[in-house]
């Protein structure tokens, strides 16, 4: 074991803040005030405040849930996103706009909510030379230590001219238990934090990962003071117990109808580790193109949109080590038999015809060989247990309007049902006997799931209800519905993402224990690089934080402004994240204001 340090100071800093001075960090609402053009539809009315007296109207605004600003008028107004109305501003009258939510008292303004914490009432700053240090092995502390660079980098984002000081917060050191880097299911993602109002801050984790997110929720905590140049933190001595509720906490990315480039896929992995998501469940490919370079299948690469729209192995080799050291896996999806037209284009045998190419063809071993090469060159490529092997949406009409196949099924005395199960066992044994377990989406347990090996994981995308139903059968199973966690439904609101409990239905602590979670999902039909962040976030902070606080942290009033201040963060991150009460998902900014507004 050694303790190893890296010492990064502070870019910039001004004069050192006394250690007992209160220096408030958003806690209190502040007001825009808007003349002229700018007061356009800036609020849709309320209710009159009953005063024209400008504190007064403040203080009436506050206490309202739905008030984010005011007329010189008097008028009360809420959100403006459905419309707005101003037949109140007469000549010379002027808006008054929230610019900073409240958040709420005692709670830590960390998205998603730590299990426990307890704070104090001292403000703290960081000293000028702060220092990162890991206790462990050579291969955690060399891990770790890019880590933490990175980190300083995001915390320390503002240079300033303050004079050095060694007094407040000296560094942080993380004291892992664990010497074991793989990254799982079953991996502890567990730590505790403690920040007190002096000295060094601790941050205990079995595994560097939990290490990892004790870090990020200590980044969420540090703001810097305009006043002294000093990057502070409120409300300490603070302690910190967490650990996430459910292991798998993902988003899907579709890759196949809207080609996203490598910096964007490092980018959105980077945006998960943020909000503590653990999985990135890669939709490489679908009927529309196959983006990924094989060497063992030259040709199924000519399925890709472009030439430049792929990646090759050496990408997925990038892609995978990046978001390993932001712990997050990597859970490729190869859909089959149906959304595969574009194998096709390589390998047009595997399909029914040139007129009709999909589901693949059943009827011949060619395709499931193919699917072999596959599965075991991408054993290489993705080192995750778990490989994604779809089976949704499966139209078998190709099947019985094909003759080779008609004859085959025929001779089989197969019914397509029967195929389409034939099809997913085959596919399904071979991912086992290549070293990898299978998931598939929900129509596979819904036709003959109960017939599946026990470790399969069922992926629920049509109905919640079903969820109930896979755990009760004794499977794994992944909350994705598509209802209010499908994140190309843009008219789904982040009230309606916070609703969703993936223990709604399951009361049986046994069958609740084989809920492994829950991921949103980014269909790219409408989606690229141009408006990927803003369409999922800030909603998908939303489900990440019922997919790891506790099941009684569900109050939308209590999340709210914790929301707007994360959507903030992100955005200061360099992840554009829209606006965050919006009623189209992506929408601009409804007017001139604070981050903290809109």
């Amino acid at each position: 074991m050694k303790l190893y340090g890296i010492a990064l100071a502070i870019f910039a800093v001004v004069a050192a803040v006394p250690l007992c001075q209160s220096i408030p960090v958003q806690r209190d609402s502040h007001y825009v005030r808007l003349e002229g053009a700018d007061a356009t539809c800036e609020g849709a009315d309320l209710v009159h405040g009953g005063t024209t007296e400008v504190e007064q109207l403040k203080s009436l605004c506050d206490q309202k849930k739905d008030c984010l600003g005011f007329s010189s008028n008097g008028m009360l107004k809420r959100d403006t996103s459905v419309g707005c109305q101003n037949n109140d501003l007469s000549d010379g009258a002027a808006l008054f706009m929230k610019s900073v939510k409240t958040p709420q008292v005692g709670q830590l303004p960390v998205v998603p909510l730590p299990r426990t914490a307890t704070m104090g009432t001292t403000s703290v700053n960081l000293a000028t030379k702060f220092v990162f240090m890991t206790k462990g092995s050579d291969e955690v502390i060399a891990f770790m230590a890019d880590i933490a660079a990175a980190y300083w980098k995001i915390i320390a984002s503002h240079h300033s001219a303050a004079t050095n000081t060694t007094t407040g917060l000296t560094g942080v050191q993380m004291l892992i238990d664990s010497d074991d880097l793989t990254l799982g299911l079953d991996t502890d993602e567990s730590y505790s934090l403690s920040i007190p109002a002096t000295g060094l801050v601790t941050i205990t984790a079995k595994t560097a990962f939990g290490a990892r997110h004790g870090l990020e929720t200590f980044s969420q905590l540090v703001e810097y003071d305009l006043e002294s140049g000093l990057y502070v933190v409120a409300s300490t001595p603070i302690e910190v117990t967490d650990k996430p509720r459910f292991p798998h906490r993902g988003i899907l990315l579709d890759s196949s109808r809207h080609y996203h480039s490598i910096a964007t896929l490092k980018t959105f992995i980077r945006s998960l580790s943020h909000a503590k998501y653990n999985v990135f469940h890669w939709h490489i490919v679908d009927s529309q193109s196959f983006p990924l370079q094989l060497h063992t299948l030259p040709n199924i690469v000519k399925g890709a949109y472009t030439p430049g729209e792929i990646y090759t192995p050496e990408d997925v080799a990038d892609i995978v080590t990046y978001a390993k050291s932001h712990g997050v896996r990597v859970i490729p999806e190869f859909d089959t038999p149906g959304h595969a037209a574009s194998w096709c284009t390589g390998y047009p045998e595997i399909c029914p015809s040139a007129s009709c190419t999909q589901p693949l063809n059943p009827a011949t071993n060619v395709t499931f060989s193919t699917i072999s090469k596959l599965i075991s060159e991408c054993k290489g490529l993705f080192p995750d247990e778990y490989l994604h092997l779809g089976g949704d949406e499966v139209n078998t009409g190709c099947w019985t309007s094909t003759p080779a196949i008609k004859a085959w099924l025929d001779s089989k005395k197969y019914t397509t049902e029967d195929a389409y199960k034939y099809f997913v066992a085959t596919t399904h044994a071979l991912s086992r006997s290549l070293g990898r377990k299978s998931i598939h989406w929900e129509e596979v347990f819904n036709h003959f799931g109960g017939e599946l090996d026990k470790d399969t994981i069922f992926q629920v995308w049509l109905s919640h209800a079903t969820a109930a139903k896979i755990v009760a059968s004794g499977y794994q199973c992944i909350l994705s519905n598509d209802d209010v966690w499908y994140l190309d439904h843009l008219t789904i609101t982040w009230e309606q993402f916070y609703a969703n409990d993936p223990f709604m239905g399951i009361t049986d602590p046994k069958q609740q224990a084989l809920m492994l979670g829950g991921e949103t999902c980014m269909w790219s039909e409408t989606v690229d690089d141009s408006d990927l962040f803003n369409t999922v976030w800030p909603r998908a902070a939303a489900a990440a934080e019922r997919l790891w606080s506790d099941q009684s942290v569900k109050d939308t009033d209590a999340f709210h402004p914790r929301l707007f201040a994360f959507r903030c963060l992100l955005n200061r991150r360099g992840i554009s994240a829209a606006p965050t009460d919006n009623k189209g998902a992506r929408l601009a900014p409804p007017r001139p204001g604070s981050c903290y507004s809109q």
